[in-house]
This record gives structure tokens, C-alpha cells and sequence, in this order.
């Protein structure tokens, strides 16, 4: 079974890209799944809905602590309708062929915010939304890699 993530970067990244699991680039977390799909199949699905969601600003808020004891530093993402749709919609997209083991953080429940990673973000910073990128979380079967396997982009007239 593919695990896999849907994030948007802080900074745009490029499709190919592998980072060490102890080094995410700053992110937003979409939507995290399981399936048995390829990437390729779920890029078909994703295709002709991410792009059109795409290209708005989210303003960053205050710091919380996240994970088991609240031991995981982030700064949350102030609530922005159009980051919800993008969630949403990217969950709507994936069906319910896919596998949510963090189902009780989706829809109504979405609690955006970005990792602190050796950098961080600002409460009062903005961040433009300007790409989604699908991650395969074991890549190679390799757990402690990450690659950025697809990545969207905006419809032209909305950027």
C-alpha cells in the first residue's frame, strides 16, 4: 500500500525532489492517505481539481504545540475559506478508494499549520498558496525518505 501526503510548500518545490524524513521543507499539510493506487492514478484524479484551487494567501497566526504530549512545535494558519476548499476538495477527488488514518483531523475538523523545522514562520506572515505537491512517504519502501512525486500549479487567470 502507497502512503502519501498532499502539501502545499511555503516554497515552491520542483517534482523529483527527496528529502530525508527528518527534513521537511516548510509545508501546510493538505490531506495525509493510504492506498493502493499509483501516483499516477491519483494524479489523474487530482488533475482537474487542484489547479483551479489554487493561488490565494493564508495569513500565519499563533504558535501551538501539536502530536503526542504536544511535543510538536507549529505555527497555526489563520482560517482561510479558500485553503478549506482546497482541502476539501482534494479529499472529495481521492474518494473513498483511499485510506484517511488521521480522518478525525479532515473537513470540519482541519486544523492548518506549519511545522516548525529548524525554520519557522511568524505569527502576522503571509504565505502564498501557489503549488500542491503529492508525497510519497516511502518511496522505495524507504521510510526515512520523502519524494515530491507531482505537483499543481494554478489555472493561469488565477494567480
Amino acid at each position: 500500500m502507497g502512503v502519501y501526503v498532499l502539501v502545499a510548500f511555503v516554497v515552491p518545490v520542483q517534482a523529483g525532489l527527496v528529502f530525508p524524513r527528518s527534513n521537511w521543507p516548510l509545508h501546510i499539510t493538505l490531506v495525509r492517505f493510504d492506498t493502493r493506487e499509483t501516483a499516477d492514478d491519483i494524479r489523474a484524479r487530482l488533475d482537474g481539481v487542484l489547479p483551479a484551487q489554487l493561488g490565494f494567501d493564508v495569513l500565519i497566526g499563533s504558535d501551538a504545540q501539536f502530536g503526542r504530549n504536544a511535543s510538536v512545535p507549529v505555527s497555526l494558519v489563520e482560517p482561510e475559506p479558500a485553503l478549506q476548499r482546497l482541502h476539501t476538495a482534494a479529499l472529495e477527488s481521492l474518494g473513498p478508494q483511499v485510506h484517511l488514518p488521521g480522518a478525525q483531523h479532515n473537513r470540519s475538523n482541519y486544523r492548518p499549520h506549519v511545522t516548525h523545522a529548524g525554520t519557522r514562520l511568524l505569527p502576522g506572515d503571509q504565505v502564498r498558496i501557489r503549488q500542491a505537491a503529492l508525497v510519497d512517504l516511502r518511496p522505495d519502501n524507504d521510510p526515512l525518505l520523502r519524494r515530491v512525486v507531482a505537483i499543481w500549479e494554478p489555472d493561469s487567470d488565477t494567480e
